[in-house]
């Protein structure tokens, strides 16, 4: 939603409904996931790329992304 309200990309649609309606569970980001932040080490640098590492390895969900540098953390890739 940052990108679209920057009108880098254009979404006419409520993405977490629409999330929801598939199946798709929301995933809150949590204290625990922030506190991770702190010891993770700095191979990738986008914040919001970190705050999905933290969540996949606090959650032990798999991390879908083909952004080598999510490799070198303790996340399972698809």
């Amino acid at each position: 939603m940052i990108k679209a309200s920057i009108g880098k990309l254009a979404v006419a649609f409520n993405p977490a409904e629409i999330a929801l309606e598939t199946g798709f569970e929301l995933l809150d980001f949590t204290g625990n996931d922030a506190v991770l932040l702190k010891d993770l080490p700095l191979h990738h640098k986008d914040p919001f790329d970190r705050m999905l590492i933290t969540q996949s390895i606090n959650n032990k969900y798999p991390l879908m992304s083909d952004d080598i540098k999510l490799s070198q953390y303790n996340c399972r890739l698809i």
